[in-house]
């Protein structure tokens, strides 16, 4: 049961022993966290989810336990004890003594906020590269360390179905509002393709040693990087989203970094890891289905808590827009060969915010002709050239040198196996076709996103236009109206209605990215 007055006295130093000063309170979903100058206490919440059960004294404590058990494999002077919480009369008090014990609690050291990997990301601290080098190392250390999880050769395909099976049962309530139906049942289709083609590795993987008992929760804000790095707070609750293959259990912090933009380190990490490791072929096939599930169990959990009644309204919308970006992240994961993606509109349809959030989901090169052709000139992007349209930087001549930029820069690209997204306005059918070209040349999948929204949408959202690489101004809009060739007709084609949300629309062209049949076509 839940206890208020236990609250109100855990708020005061006085509490704990030894401690002084203020105490700072944090709350999740399934703890209470009390933070004194130099330890955290922990307090499991008496909830019950499909994944784990704290409705008892007695199962609190157990898994106060086990939480202390597992952790201390990767920071053993961090976490400290398990202790009682007593109550004696209308007092609480913490140890031994007399009184009822009405609860445990889990009490840790405080790491240094100023070494929490998620800090480290959000400062862009220099170190970083450095450091996720000593971060794989010291993963790969580890999970070397850690013993085989014993099975038959079907127990981790087994599971990584239940797994997935409940992932998407519990997302399916989530579509329309943070994924498309589409997004649902692509993802479906194909992790049973997966599940069903890959099933031998699986196996091979698991009879061979590769499956252990690992972190399941691995990423950026359970990293410490003090010397040594500690890990934290690993899943004590269900073993089922521990126990996986080694790489399962790297994907996850893959995946973080990916989706905080920084797919360098995310390499930098791999590369560390691989190098003492050893190689592993297998890793390729594996990887990009693993992160998948982890951005898609990030979706998840953030959707729970999008419709959370008694979440505020800022959370709640901070929650769906996170949500989104994690699901098309997930989905970003399944488009396997590079392509070269074309956007296509007047101006003001929205091209670079779509082109960026896509960019992000595919961790693909974005082109942008507003920045590069002033690149070209000697200006800086935010530079304003205010001339009438065809003018100034926007004459035939610098236009053409922009468009030539863009594509020896997009070849370049594609060569070395990556998915560019080119970000202009390609009013002309001529320029689209030789950018058809280039694919046909490289041998990769085009596609031409045709964006458009009514007009007075464009003029509101040029209007509005502020800071932006764009010179694009309503006085422009009916000029190039006149000379914009729409591909009407032309393959390739998949129109994109930006009165939509950008989420929604990324889904639906990673969902077309996706499809083999997208994939068969000649550009």
């Amino acid at each position: 049961m839940e206890h208020p007055a236990l609250h109100q006295a855990m708020l005061k130093s006085t509490f704990y022993p030894g401690e002084a000063g203020p105490v700072e309170f944090h709350e999740t979903h399934i703890s209470r966290l009390y933070l004194t100058h130099d330890h955290v206490y922990k307090l499991k919440k008496p909830v019950n989810f499909q994944f784990l059960d704290f409705t008892t004294l007695e199962k609190r404590h157990f898994y106060c336990n086990e939480e202390l058990r597992l952790n201390q494999r990767l920071c053993s002077d961090t976490y400290l004890d398990v202790l009682e919480i007593r109550q004696d009369g209308d007092s609480f008090h913490l140890g031994a003594g007399s009184g009822e014990i009405i609860d445990y609690l889990l009490r840790m050291k405080r790491l240094p906020e100023g070494r929490m990997l998620s800090n480290l990301l959000t400062a862009a601290d220099p170190t970083l590269p450095g450091e996720m080098e000593r971060l794989g190392r010291h993963l790969a250390y580890w999970h070397r360390t850690q013993p085989p999880v014993g099975g038959d050769e079907n127990a981790d395909l087994e599971r990584t179905r239940r797994n997935w099976d409940e992932n998407l049962r519990q997302s399916a309530p989530l579509v329309e509002n943070l994924l498309t139906a589409d997004a649902q049942n692509r993802m479906r289709e194909e992790v049973e393709h997966f599940l069903t083609e890959q099933a031998p590795l699986l196996r091979k993987r698991q009879s061979t040693g590769q499956v252990i008992d690992g972190h399941g929760d691995l990423h950026a804000e359970h990293i410490c990087l003090t010397d040594p790095i500690r890990i934290y707070d690993c899943i004590e609750f269900n073993e089922r989203f521990r126990l996986a293959d080694r790489l399962a259990d790297l994907a996850f912090l893959l995946m973080d970094l990916d989706y905080r933009g920084r797919r360098d380190l995310s390499a930098g990490v791999l590369q560390a890891y691989d190098e003492t490791w050893g190689t592993d072929l297998d890793a390729p096939r594996l990887l990009r289905f693993y992160k998948s599930y982890r951005a898609w169990v990030r979706g998840k959990v953030l959707g729970f808590l999008a419709q959370d009644p008694e979440a505020d309204a800022a959370t709640r919308t901070d929650a769906l827009a996170r949500g989104r970006r994690y699901f098309s992240l997930a989905l970003g994961y399944l488009c396997r060969r590079p392509s070269l993606i074309l956007t296509c509109g007047l101006m003001g349809t929205g091209k670079s915010v779509l082109a960026a959030e896509l960019a992000t989901a595919l961790g693909a090169i974005h082109l942008r002709s507003d920045e590069l052709r002033k690149e070209l000139a000697g200006l800086s992007p935010s530079s304003r050239d205010l001339s009438a349209f065809g003018e100034g930087l926007y004459h035939r001549e610098a236009t053409e040198r922009t468009y030539r930029a863009l594509a020896d820069r997009a070849e370049l690209h594609l060569a070395a196996g990556r998915t560019v997204i080119v970000d202009a306005s390609f009013a002309e059918k001529g320029r689209r076709d030789d950018f058809r070209d280039l694919a046909r040349r490289q041998q990769r999948p085009l596609a031409i996103l045709w964006l458009n929204c009514p007009d007075e949408l464009l003029l509101e959202r040029l209007r509005q236009r502020r800071g932006d690489a764009s010179d694009g101004r309503p006085e422009l809009l009916a000029a190039q109206k006149r000379i914009f060739q729409p591909p009407c007709g032309e393959s390739r084609v998949l129109p994109v209605d930006t009165r939509d949300e950008v989420a929604y629309n990324v889904q639906r062209i990673i969902c077309h990215l996706a499809n083999p049949e997208f994939l068969k076509e000649q550009p």
